[in-house]
């Protein structure tokens, strides 16, 4: 699957994309497809071939679910009645709590308080067609963080040091990942997973750790479907922005957690150490434990693995497919009386380059 992909990618290697408008088959140079998705023509008909990276898109969370969040999704909802569980356990415990917290230590986002923000926000919600926008809060913090929670009434909150060092589009990018656990109804069992993580804890002070036993198995099938989660957001991520680059920029900066050495980072260098670090637990059994040792405890998934992955599915994944001009709200590509091709003949697309 990772077997000689490459960060940058050559730029010879190519993509055949078909034209919505006369069915004329492209070949694309990769890396701009990536990069400039708005400047991709076909060669035959002039017809955009992906879709402009404002364009609203029509595209289910389903379509883009990461193969890990599906199985670990299904291995929970085997569980006989989790979610009503869950559900019931979140109402009367966080949910509550939350609320009054935020309206009570969070700064709402609204048209004269942040309304830079709020613009993004509505921006991004637009493109990934979220019917109704979620609220958004900044909180003080040292840390640059985002999370999204609020089963019965769902919201963002956005730390202040995360609205400081990172830059509108990349601050729209982390508004994307977060929308995208709405989108894909990640939202309780991730609130759940927080709770039993707590609970744990409490737990195990008052029993002696004994406690703590009868929480583990639940606790870790959580733990282990939050991190797959996080896979699917970022794919949202980069739906949300048609900006790989962006991406892994942002995943960069938040592996750094510095905002002065992050102005020192280097793309490539970090691609490299990630595709090496995706690879290296696939090589023996052994890395494999060490992996699950590594792991079994966090609520994400190693930031570097996520950049590889997101990689992997720009490059050789099914990403620009979605990015079909028929996935564009309100419109449907036209063939403007072109004669339909009979895929005999790949012509090389236009890209806009100079």
């Amino acid at each position: 699957m990772f077997d000689g992909l490459r960060y940058p990618l050559p730029t010879d290697e190519s993509k055949i994309l078909v034209c919505p408008a006369c069915e004329g088959k492209n070949r694309l140079p990769l890396c701009r497809a990536l990069e400039q998705p708005d400047k991709a023509r076909c060669g035959r008909c002039q017809a955009p071939l992906l879709a402009p990276r404002d364009a609203p898109l029509l595209i289910e969370a389903t379509s883009y679910r990461h193969p890990l969040d599906q199985k670990a999704t299904e291995a929970l909802e085997a569980i006989p009645g989790i979610s009503s569980l869950l559900r019931k356990l979140v109402e009367v415990t966080s949910e509550r709590y939350d609320r009054l917290f935020n309206q009570s230590s969070y700064v709402r986002v609204s048209d004269r308080q942040f309304p830079h923000i709020l613009r993004q926000f509505e921006k991004v919600a637009s493109r990934l067609g979220l019917r109704e926008l979620p609220e958004l809060y900044v909180y003080g913090s040292g840390e640059a963080n985002a999370y999204t929670s609020g089963v019965e009434k769902h919201y963002v909150a956005l730390s202040s040091v995360l609205c400081d060092a990172f830059s509108p589009d990349e601050l729209s990018a982390v508004m994307a990942h977060e929308l995208s656990h709405i989108l894909s109804e990640h939202v309780l069992y991730k609130t759940a997973a927080r709770l039993f993580t707590f609970a744990a804890a409490e737990l195990a002070k008052a029993t002696l750790g004994i406690g703590q036993v009868l929480l583990i198995p639940l606790q870790l099938a959580l733990l282990k479907w939050d991190r797959c989660s996080e896979l699917t957001a970022d794919r949202g991520m980069l739906l949300g922005t048609s900006d790989p680059t962006l991406c892994l920029r942002v995943l960069a900066k938040l592996a750094c957690g510095s905002r002065r050495l992050s102005e020192q980072l280097s793309l490539p260098d970090f691609m490299q150490q990630a595709l090496a670090a995706r690879q290296a637990p696939e090589e023996n059994v052994l890395d494999k434990i060490y992996s699950l040792m590594q792991t079994a405890s966090r609520t994400h998934p190693f930031p570097l693995w996520r950049a590889a992955e997101l990689w992997q599915w720009s490059c050789r994944g099914d990403y620009l497919s979605l990015l079909h001009p028929s996935r564009v709200r309100n419109s449907t590509p036209s063939p403007s009386g072109a004669a339909t091709d009979d895929g005999s003949e790949v012509r090389d697309a236009e890209t806009g380059s100079s």
